[in-house]
């Protein structure tokens, strides 16, 4: 019966029905000792098949209300039919009724019985499936769809919609079934478009344009097609090969603004500005009010600036008509608060910046620009409270409170700036600002196990890093602890960058801390040559003269340092008794 259709009458159903049942005993309580087991069962099998040819009557009416659009009407003839026979069929009858009539919990409810009585019946299953949809409960219409392909692994239909439900929430598998599916089925449009959708999404944008190419060979002059190929290759980094076939296609018809505008786009993501300035220009002549093209051209005429300063004040101009035209679009104040940047008004690219976290406060490098703008001009506070206010639309981005642990730091609040990078640290354990500034927060307060754990942590993520080896290196040289290790660390960081003031003074201090006194004075002299030098470095040259026995270099240079730190109280001590 489950393979069917219940529309197939009255034959086949009253077939159907009859294998279905099982044997169905007789109301009576009295004893029947005077038949015998065959005329029993002659009886029960009498009843038997008028039950069936009972509930065939009801939901043959069923059906008939059915047809006229009467689905109310309908259910009760099922629910009669049920009263003779628990057919699944006649479930699943009654289950399509109740999902047209938007009643999902009775539709899923009749739907699973008729799965339940016959769980190998692939249009009961799919039809679960639907009415789970309808209910918005994707993850049950997914375990339906998993069945359906178990029982028949070649249904190609349940691949595809088990597909289509795995592109949100496991678009990796969804690729993996859309493949099998073209390698078995040939170049279907359909899964190519999913595919190449899906592909996207994971930003895997070659493998996308791929499926685009595919998709062309069955419809070569298809135009939104081409487009949307041109487009996936820009992103995939093919930009001569989307200009190829974009340059074709205006070459057929220069009058395809919509061309044009993905041309002078792939030429703006190529930083081919001149070329996409002219192409933004023509644009512009046929639609001189859209304010999507004028801010591509200003976004061309900032990326002319480093060539050519004459285009700051053209494209100032554009974004400022934009923040007039669109005041509450967030894009002009961007990118004006990157001219105010170009143009060294640091205030008022903040003032933008912060204009844009109000559009749009889940822009996450606004927030981010805004505070380290903040930051270097010394206003600590200011940035504190803007972060506060980014930790409530976002409270899961680790820059705000590497920003916050910064300026902290800066205020000599070392407590609190321990706290805020260690729920930057907790959001993001890869990152090599947080790892650094936290470790040297913890190297200040002394926490010296777990500062050495974060250098650990970060060395095994980058080798490399100068600023981490030569910050590790110099809290060693500090404790006198695996000097020779330090003094190859800082020999590395020396080499990145050779006239860095704070690597040449670590290199040198750790050759004083082994007693090459020579080598010591080399490199921190070096340090103090760059003028970039800071209290502790002229400190320690001084140090370095007093072993060598040059004592009255020793004083002169501890007066610079205290000169350059006058709360240095040790310093002012050791400048007083003329000795270490």
């Amino acid at each position: 019966m489950s393979n069917i259709s219940p529309k197939l009458f009255p034959r086949l159903f009253i077939i159907a029905l009859t294998s279905a049942l099982g044997v169905i005993g007789c109301g009576s309580s009295k004893e029947t000792p005077s038949k015998n087991p065959d005329e029993q069962l002659r009886a029960v099998s009498s009843i038997d098949e008028r039950n069936k040819e009972r509930a065939l009557r009801f939901f043959i009416d069923g059906s008939i209300r059915d047809s006229k659009g009467e689905h109310a009407e309908a259910i009760l003839d099922y629910q009669a039919a049920l009263e003779y026979d628990k057919n699944p069929a006649i479930y699943y009858a009654m289950s399509k009724d109740y999902s047209l009539l938007g009643k999902h919990a009775k539709a899923a409810e009749t739907g699973k019985e008729a799965v339940r009585l016959d769980s190998t019946n692939i249009a009961y299953r799919e039809n679960l499936a639907g009415i789970y949809l309808s209910a918005f409960q994707q993850d049950l219409a997914i375990r339906e769809y998993e069945a359906i392909v178990r029982l028949d692994s070649n249904y190609t239909n349940g691949w595809f919609n088990l597909a289509r439900l795995y592109q949100i929430s496991r678009p990796l598998q969804a690729v993996g079934i859309y493949e099998m599916l073209l390698n078995r089925e040939g170049d279907d449009w359909d899964l190519l478009l999913q595919a190449a959708e899906t592909y996207s999404r994971l930003g895997r944008h070659e493998q996308a344009a791929e499926k685009y190419k595919r998709m062309l060979e069955i419809d070569p002059s298809n135009k939104p097609l081409q487009r949307q190929l041109a487009e996936t290759l820009s992103k995939a980094g093919k930009i001569d090969e989307a200009v190829d076939l974009l340059q074709k296609m205006v070459e057929i018809d220069e009058n395809d603004l919509s061309v044009v505008a993905v041309l002078a786009d792939v030429y703006l993501d190529r930083g081919d500005f001149e070329k996409a300035l002219v192409l933004y220009k023509k644009l512009l002549k046929n639609e001189k009010s859209n304010p999507e093209i004028k801010l591509r051209v200003g976004i061309a005429y900032i990326g002319q600036i480093q060539r050519d300063s004459t285009f700051t004040p053209k494209a100032k101009d554009i974004f400022l008509q934009l923040k007039s035209e669109t005041p509450n679009d967030w894009r002009a104040y961007w990118y004006l608060a990157h001219i105010a940047g170009i143009e060294k008004q640091d205030s008022l690219s903040a003032h933008y910046f912060e204009r844009v976290t109000q559009l749009a406060e889940g822009n996450a490098d606004a927030w981010w620009y805004l505070g380290t703008n903040l930051f270097s001009r010394g206003d600590y506070q200011k940035l504190l409270e803007a972060m506060e206010k980014a930790k409530r639309a976002l409270p899961k981005e680790h820059r705000v409170y590497l920003l916050m642990g910064l300026a902290y730091s800066r205020m000599d609040q070392s407590e609190k700036a321990a706290e805020a990078l260690e729920q930057a640290y907790r959001l993001n354990a890869k990152d090599m600002d947080i790892l650094s500034t936290l470790a040297l927060t913890y190297d200040g307060l002394h926490r010296y196990e777990d500062s050495d754990r974060l250098y650990e942590e970060a060395l095994k993520i980058d080798p490399k890093s100068h600023l981490i080896l030569n910050n590790y290196s110099y809290s060693l040289a500090e404790r006198g602890l695996q000097l020779e290790r330090a003094l190859e660390m800082a020999i590395e960081a020396v080499a990145a960058e050779p006239d860095n003031a704070s690597y040449l003074d670590t290199l040198g201090w750790i050759y004083f801390k082994l007693g090459k006194l020579r080598e010591a004075q080399e490199y921190i002299a070096k340090s103090v040559a760059t003028g970039r030098a800071s209290s502790v470095v002229h400190e320690h040259l001084g140090d370095i003269y007093y072993k060598m026995n040059e004592k009255d270099k020793a004083k002169e240079m501890w007066q610079k340092a205290f000169e350059m730190d006058g709360k240095n109280q040790s310093l002012k001590e050791k400048i007083s008794r003329g000795s270490l």
